[in-house]
């Protein structure tokens, strides 16, 4: 193997490890955090309270013109109602833009 390859499967194995971390991670903060009120891919639907009227992660995800990276990073940055006392890190924030972005359908225009 040339040391180009080698190094380009050293590299990629790294990215495929942090990106598992990272989905793992969003996963988690997901069912601590979002599952009561949003409605999200592949978490089960009874654990979402139907009063409270918060927007399905996937129409988050589709919705690239109000739901930017940039937009997401300042909403989830500050408490806000009803999700007051949540406080994230900067790579939970991170974490769950990527996660957002996951799910957009297609390329991304608008970001």
């Amino acid at each position: 193997m040339t040391p180009f390859l080698l190094t380009f499967a050293i590299v990629h194995c790294a990215d495929e490890a942090v990106m598992a971390s990272d989905q793992k991670s969003s996963r988690s903060i997901i069912a601590e955090h979002c599952i009561e009120c949003h409605r999200v891919p592949g978490f089960a639907e009874e654990a979402r309270n139907p009063d409270i009227k918060a927007p399905d992660f996937q129409a988050i995800a589709d919705d690239r013109k109000t739901y930017t990276t940039k937009r997401l990073h300042a909403f989830l940055r500050q408490p806000h109602f009803p999700m007051r006392a949540l406080i994230l890190s900067e790579s939970d924030i991170q974490n769950l833009i990527n996660y957002i972005r996951g799910l957009r359908k297609g390329s991304s225009e608008i970001d």
